[in-house]
């Protein structure tokens, strides 16, 4: 890592000349990753989605010469001045939890060295003794990731108290009553002066290596500063804004759009919140919105080839039309999509076994269109593990929160059942439980193992992602199953709003190390999310270039209204259709239907 040398000066500059900085260095210098310390003068700053009237004193900072500005990262308000220190990181790494985990470590490091045992507690604060003496906030630009870092040494944090006016709800929820009780400085744990520390982590960041920023560079530095310090960007300009639409997006966070309207078209725009920046609002999103015209098809359109998460962690273009515009018009189900639901003595005799051994299946609270015919066919998917998930998709209606647990008998029950169902061919899946240390590989090994000594019935396991890890995938494999699946569930795009953890690259690194490892790697894909006809085929040919053998398509169906509302009802001839693709790309079956399940029929594929 490089240190970039600031030019001289007599006094501190405003803030703006740093972030100035920052966004050059961003730009222009390539070669390694860069770091550089600032200080400022008494400066209260908003992070880049935050509105001013809610977070700050404006007469009190006017009356006491605190200055006001904004920072293009997101997060919350911060207060500097001349007894703490800044310090920022231009990195080329693409992923914002990395950045956030590298950086983080290395200034907690930097403080263990000189003595202040700190801890990092979440993703971005530091603590010592239970209080916050430092945090970052992050933005994307370009090829370049920007991390700054406020740390409180000797700062006044009587000031800090007046000039921010936090949500009291939201310091409440943390358990403080006040900013001043959150936070504190690090000057009682070492006896260094604010040079000498500066120096210190100078040394710990970057040892000798320097890049200087030379009298060439400030043309352009003074014109980015004069952006920062322009009135429009950090006071806003919502109270010419005749429009304000809010929303609360899950896994996204609350989204105001404020929007000056004229003949019906879209003239100014920004968006303000609680969300997570992860890319360049003003330079990547905004621009793209102004001057179209305000209608849901007019601004779909504008974003086109736009990823959104790329730049609020989260958001998708559906997502922002729903702050926008609204709840699309509910999509009515089709008189074809029929569902039969009736019982017969089997299926009750199958209920009845998986009720009396204290089971739990997939078929219940997955709401499986299809459970009363599997059940009369003498079949059931069994749901190892509970019934509550550590993780919280929103197309699925498993219970969701912090799971009982283990229970030690399971494995022996599930066998017993199966042998007294007396199944040819059993299906196997699990909630997610990432809150064991295995993540229950060594209990699915336990119950995969029971059934085999039990049964002669075929086993497949419809498996969880095990967070990419091959260690514990592997230790379920030992009890080798016939058939290994796991659930790509939806496209690329769609993936990070249908899923909550898993991610479509992890879900491909686990088929192809089922398939490398020998298994019959099978998976299942969801319709009617809003997916495009070239998104499901580039899904299908992933699944198959990673060897899968075996792919199911089916109709997403929305459990709840708390649930992903359903954007399309797929025709069954365009299930046929998908079907004879997939046929043609390779795969040895392809079961595609409006109520096809992953499992559904699973023995007769």
């Amino acid at each position: 890592m490089t240190y970039i040398e600031l030019p001289e000066q007599t006094t501190l500059p405003p803030i703006t000349f740093d972030f100035a900085v920052e966004a050059y260095a961003a730009r222009h210098f390539h070669d390694d990753d860069y770091f550089f310390i600032w200080q400022t003068k008494p400066t209260v700053i908003l992070g880049r989605n935050q509105l001013l009237r809610n977070e700050v004193n404006i007469d009190y900072c006017r009356k006491h010469d605190v200055f006001i500005s904004r920072r293009k990262s997101g997060g919350g308000c911060v207060y500097s001045d001349e007894g703490n220190i800044m310090f920022s990181f231009i990195c080329r790494e693409p992923n914002v939890q990395k950045m956030f985990a590298n950086c983080m470590h290395l200034a907690a490091d930097a403080l263990h060295r000189i003595g202040v045992p700190v801890n990092i507690s979440g993703r971005n604060d530091i603590l010592l003794d239970g209080k916050k003496v430092s945090g970052a906030a992050f933005y994307r630009t370009g090829e370049r990731s920007v991390m700054h870092n406020t740390l409180l040494v000797h700062s006044d944090l009587s000031m800090l108290e007046q000039v921010i006016t936090p949500d009291k709800a939201k310091l409440q929820s943390k358990g403080v009553k006040s900013v001043r009780q959150h936070v504190g400085n690090i000057g009682g744990y070492t006896s260094m002066s604010l040079q000498e520390l500066k120096t210190s982590f100078r040394q710990a960041m970057c040892g000798d290596k320097t890049i200087t920023i030379t009298e060439d560079m400030m043309p352009e530095i003074r014109a980015l500063q004069a952006s920062f310090a322009a009135e429009d960007f950090i006071y806003g300009k919502q109270p010419l804004f005749k429009l304000s639409k809010k929303h609360r997006l899950y896994g996204v966070g609350t989204l105001e759009a404020c929007m000056e309207i004229k003949d019906n078209h879209i003239r100014d725009i920004d968006i303000f919140g609680d969300y997570f920046l992860t890319g360049d609002l003003d330079e990547e999103l905004l621009p793209r919105l102004r001057n179209v015209a305000f209608t849901r098809e007019a601004v779909e359109k504008a974003l086109e080839g736009l990823d959104l998460n790329n730049i609020i962690s989260g958001l998708t273009t559906e997502g922002l039309l729903r702050v926008l515009f609204g709840r699309k018009p509910h999509v009515m189900k089709p008189d074809w999509l029929k569902i039969d639901l009736s019982s017969d003595r089997q299926s009750e005799n199958t209920s009845g076994i998986i009720h009396a051994n204290r089971l739990h299946t997939i078929c219940e609270s997955g709401l499986c269109p299809n459970r009363a015919e599997c059940w009369r066919l003498g079949t059931a998917t069994l749901m190892i593990g509970g019934n509550i998930c550590t993780r919280h998709c929103r197309f699925c209606n498993t219970p969701s929160g912090r799971p009982l647990p283990l229970d030690g008998d399971e494995p022996q029950r599930v066998a017993e059942s199966v042998k007294e169902m007396n199944l040819k061919y059993v299906v196997l899946t699990s909630v997610d439980r990432d809150d064991l240390p295995d993540m229950g590989a060594e209990h699915w090994r336990q119950t995969v193992e029971a059934v085999r000594q039990l049964c002669p019935a075929k086993i497949e396991v419809l498996l969880p992602d095990f967070q990419g890890r091959d260690d514990l995938m592997d230790i379920v494999l030992l009890s080798r199953p016939d058939v290994v699946a796991h659930n790509i569930e939806t496209v690329r795009r769609l993936t990070p709003v249908v899923r909550s953890v898993a991610t479509y690259e992890g879900s491909l690194h686990v088929l192809r190390h089922i398939h490398e490892q020998g298994f019959v790697a099978k998976s299942g894909l969801m319709l009617g999310l809003g997916e495009t006809e070239a998104e499901v085929l580039q899904t299908l040919r992933d699944l198959r270039d990673c060897g899968v053998d075996r792919v199911t398509i089916g109709q997403y169906l929305q459990p709840t209204a708390h649930h992903l509302p359903v954007a399309a009802y797929i025709a069954p001839y365009k299930f046929r259709w998908y079907r004879d693709q997939a046929l043609q790309m390779g795969f040895r079956s392809a079961v595609s239907g409006p109520l096809v399940r992953s499992s559904y029929k699973a023995g007769m594929d």
